[in-house]
């Protein structure tokens, strides 16, 4: 079996800050920002299921949310 990198990656978001687009008085890590997406995420899957009648996974679609993409890292 192939060594997977995934939960060290796991382990190490609290310790890298985001780069912030604006300034900002507070900084902020990719563990707290990925809890945050994937909190809005969440509710935006329900607000178009119960809204607009949408048929998705909010579980599925918070998991997807989480997903790192090495664009920014």
């Amino acid at each position: 079996m192939k060594e997977s990198h995934f939960f060290a990656h796991l382990a190490r978001m609290k310790l890298i800050q985001r780069w912030p687009l604006m300034r900002s008085v507070s900084t902020e890590n990719i563990s707290e920002h990925s809890l945050q997406v994937a909190f809005v995420a969440h509710a935006l899957a329900i607000i178009k299921n119960k809204k607009f009648g949408g048929n998705t996974n909010p579980e599925r679609i918070a998991i997807l949310a989480c997903i790192m993409t090495p664009v920014k890292y």
